[in-house]
């Protein structure tokens, strides 16, 4: 073993109940979408609402275009780069509007997020580097 070997981590995945854990221990999310412009991805605050994310956008942005009603991928982690660890999550699924619009949601950016979107997740996966 070489001398990088030695700061590397343990890799583990985690389960789903670790997953939903550890997103639900985050207030800020990436979604990726494919749009018009190709790959995008965005930060976005959100909730857990059961095993499902919701989010609000303004009504007119890019993720209130070309998410609804198509496939997205949403991303979480956690890194420690002083002790080179952390964790990472990736949800897939479906995307909607809300009806209402997740109020309990409160975004960062000011503005009009009136828009409520809502992930329909079909998929959870994560990982967690340990620390050595």
């Amino acid at each position: 073993m070489d001398a990088a070997d030695e700061k590397r981590g343990r890799l583990v995945e985690l389960t789903q109940d670790e997953c939903w854990e550890q997103i639900r221990s985050r207030p800020v999310g990436r979604v990726a979408w494919i749009g018009t412009e190709g790959v995008s991805v965005l930060p976005v605050n959100f909730l857990v609402d059961g095993r499902e994310v919701v989010m609000r956008t303004t009504p007119y942005s890019a993720l209130a275009r070309e998410c609804p009603d198509r496939e997205v991928v949403f991303e979480v982690d956690d890194l420690d780069e002083e002790h080179r660890a952390g964790w990472s999550v990736l949800l897939r699924g479906r995307c909607r509007r809300e009806e209402r619009t997740s109020s309990g949601v409160t975004p960062w950016a000011s503005g009009r997020r009136i828009l409520g979107l809502r992930i329909e997740v079909r998929s959870v996966t994560g990982r967690r580097v340990l620390p050595t």
